[in-house]
């Protein structure tokens, strides 16, 4: 595993252009034909944007949705179980503003469990109630404009409560066939390299702190190497876990094949501490998610109160900076 060294070895001397690299190799492409939904720095007079929130369904909005996902300097990870995506769209310009993509939440995760006072039974009963944003943000060129401040808003719109109930009531979840109450109480996310700026001045989103730093995305292709040798060796953690794939399943299999071949756990302590960040969205979010109601009080604001807010606070602010010519 010479390889192993050698990548643990660039990441550690610069973690953000290996990061780049990374997603450079993974990421999503920019497809020609979604060319024309992109903007030019020229195209756009900032004054006249007007914004609109679009889910995404079916193949189309989906390749559009992964095209935008190109601009991303760090690598994602397309998120595990249940996903809801978004386009924030610039309507006068016809553009791709921004987007967000919601998925099922890790399930174990000591920095939000203990935060919200969880235990085991209660992170089971109401886990359900909770997405994760795998990625969220503007693109170029709105990403000038403190537009991600806007997208970073969105996510926890109502429009998105109303989206994810409309989805979600009435279905039996997969592994348990329940029926759980189809009702959004908190969105977390984390930011790559620690805090971020983009959640600065949002009160909305609340800093946790950070995670230990442990990751596998920069392992690229040794993961795929990793998983056939843990199929040569019949490792136990291939066994499909009743949650399904996700994550923790693949530090299962990691640990494993890490440990046959007598290799350190460190070649994913990256020392890149993800900041952990948690948005509720109803006054009752604590007591909902510990079980001990099944009523919400939704605080947030629509989609177009939160557009409103960031013209106001941050659209005004980087209008003098706009040179209007191409970029």
């Amino acid at each position: 595993m010479i390889e192993l060294q050698g990548i643990y070895d660039l990441l550690r001397e610069n973690p953000r252009e290996y990061m780049r690299h990374v997603a450079r190799e993974v990421n999503p492409k920019l497809d020609p034909r979604h060319y024309r939904f992109f903007a030019r720095k020229a195209e756009v007079n900032p004054e006249k944007i007007q914004l609109e929130l679009e889910l995404v369904d079916g193949e189309k909005l989906s390749a559009l949705f992964r095209s935008a996902m190109s601009f991303w300097s760090v690598p994602i990870s397309v998120g595990y179980g249940r996903r809801m995506r978004f386009i924030v769209w610039d309507k006068t310009h016809n553009k791709v503003f921004g987007i967000f993509g919601l998925c099922d939440p890790l399930i174990g995760l000591k920095i939000r469990d203990e935060d919200i006072g969880w235990n085991k039974k209660q992170r089971e009963e109401r886990l359900y109630n909770m997405m994760s944003a795998y990625i969220l943000g503007a693109v170029p060129p709105y990403n000038e404009l403190f537009g991600a401040k806007l997208v970073a808003l969105a996510v926890g719109c109502k429009e998105v409560c109303q989206a994810f109930e409309e989805k979600y009531k009435g279905r039996k979840t997969i592994i348990r066939g329940r029926e759980p109450l189809a009702k959004l109480a908190a969105v977390d996310t984390m930011a790559f390299f620690g805090k971020s700026l983009i959640y600065e001045g949002l009160p909305e989103w609340q800093f946790l702190g950070y995670t230990k730093g442990m990751t596998h995305v920069h392992l690229n292709g040794l993961w795929e190497k990793c998983l056939e040798l843990a199929r040569e060796m019949d490792a136990r953690s291939l066994e499909r876990n009743k949650f399904g794939h996700g994550p923790n399943w693949k530090f299962r299999v990691l640990n494993e094949v890490f440990s046959r071949l007598g290799l350190s756990d460190e070649y994913y302590e990256t020392g890149i501490k993800k900041g952990y960040y948690f948005r509720p969205l109803a006054a009752e979010w604590r007591e909902f998610l510990k079980g001990e109601t099944d009523q919400l009080s939704y605080v947030n604001k629509s989609f177009e109160e939160y557009v409103e807010f960031w013209k106001s606070k941050y659209l005004r602010r980087r209008l003098k900076r706009w040179s209007g010519k191409a970029s």
